[in-house]
């Protein structure tokens, strides 16, 4: 195998070393993107999501300089295109610069700086759930993870490699598609902050005013601050315009909420307003994201360790004993048929070739054999036929 085709078979390659680091860093990213979702659904303290993030903003920088680096090369040499296309480049892309510039950069920005969540484009970073739900596709880089540790299962089929890899990738894509899709389309999105806050808005009007048909005094504070303890760990503070404090939370809970309080007071009566916490409705979200991560997971080893074989039994392995057959005048394996798959083209294929190509080969062989091992037949495949 030349240098040159090398280079036009694998021409987004990096040093080893990178290759290796980069590997690592897919396995630790699969890893970080479950375990940040799990804090946001069990809503870990601030300190621990800001660690979570800057993790999140490193991975991103890794992926968006490994995208670049490879670009650069394959520019270099005039593979751009073949690395954008047909190496997946375009899936790189995605995995970096948007979420390095959509989701880890301001949220850490925001981070570092306190900016609390008043800030209306601190919000809207926090609403553009779409940008959050790209980052399950950090889990199509597996493939590369695959290719470069080399070949799959027991099989040495390119073709296998890349059909295999290709279904998937359209597999995943196509989940990534419907998932971001869902976030447009109301009724049926999940953890969206605007239905969230009607809905518990609605909620604690309601109790509010239940509560309020009662007699006024000590009975009907405590009643309303029971009813809200009981329900979701997502109201701040419920105050009267007076300054009088119907319900708060302890210190601690309060300066971890209000890191996801919708910015403002949110009325719930004539004379009373409401501060309340979004992160029951991020939670459903990253529940959604887990489910989608799992799936992708399962979609790929599905691919990889179940499919693989099937294809490479079926198809890859029948041309790859038909390929040698006709290049190795020594090699005279036949293609053996798989039970109720005689009427599909490549064992029909397979057939001919049994039947007719190896008697052949046999008799060409035997042909020289008369002649002498060092005399060039005359005979040629063009001419038999």
């Amino acid at each position: 195998m030349s240098e040159r085709w090398k280079k036009a078979y694998n021409p987004d390659h990096l040093p080893g070393f990178i290759e290796t680091g980069i590997i690592i860093c897919i396995i630790l990213v699969i890893g970080h993107t479950v375990i940040e979702d799990i804090a946001v659904i069990y809503h870990w303290s601030h300190k621990t999501l800001f660690y979570l993030t800057i993790a999140s903003f490193v991975f991103d920088i890794i992926f968006t300089l490994e995208f670049a680096a490879r670009s650069i090369v394959t520019s270099k040499h005039g593979h751009f295109k073949h690395y954008m296309l047909s190496e997946r480049g375009w899936i790189d892309l995605l995995t970096s610069f948007p979420l390095l510039f959509l989701v880890s950069g301001p949220a850490l920005f925001f981070y570092l700086t306190d900016s609390g969540s008043d800030s209306a484009l601190f919000n809207f970073l926090v609403i553009l759930k779409t940008a959050k739900a790209i980052r399950v596709t950090r889990i199509l880089r597996l493939i590369r993870v695959i290719k470069i540790l080399g070949k799959i299962q027991n099989t040495e089929s390119v073709m296998t490699n890349r059909h295999v890899a290709t279904i998937s990738t359209i597999s995943v894509v196509s989940l990534i598609v419907v998932l971001v899709a869902t976030q447009f389309i109301p009724g049926i999105h999940f953890g969206d902050h605007a239905d969230y806050r009607d809905k518990r808005v609605a909620e604690i009007r309601g109790i509010v005013a239940a509560v309020s048909s009662m007699p006024a005094g000590l009975e009907q504070t405590r009643l309303l601050q029971q009813i809200i303890k009981a329900g979701p760990a997502d109201v701040i503070r419920l105050k009267r315009d007076n300054g009088e404090v119907l319900f708060e939370n302890s210190a601690e809970v309060v300066r971890e909420l209000n890191w996801t309080a919708y910015p403002g007071e949110l009325r719930v009566a004539d004379d009373m307003s409401l501060r309340l916490s979004f992160h029951i409705a991020d939670a459903d979200h990253a529940k959604l994201n887990i489910v989608i991560l799992f799936c992708i997971l399962a979609i790929i080893a599905s691919f990889m360790f179940l499919y693989t074989r099937i294809f490479a039994q079926q198809i890859a392995d029948p041309i790859y004993v038909m390929d040698k057959g006709l290049r190795d005048w020594d090699y005279n394996f036949e293609v053996k048929s798989l039970p109720g798959r005689e009427n599909e083209e490549v064992f029909k294929l397979s057939r001919i070739y049994n039947a007719r190509w190896l008697p052949l080969k046999s008799q060409i062989h035997s042909y020289r054999k008369e002649k002498g091992e060092t005399e060039k037949s005359v005979l040629t495949i063009e001419g038999l036929l």
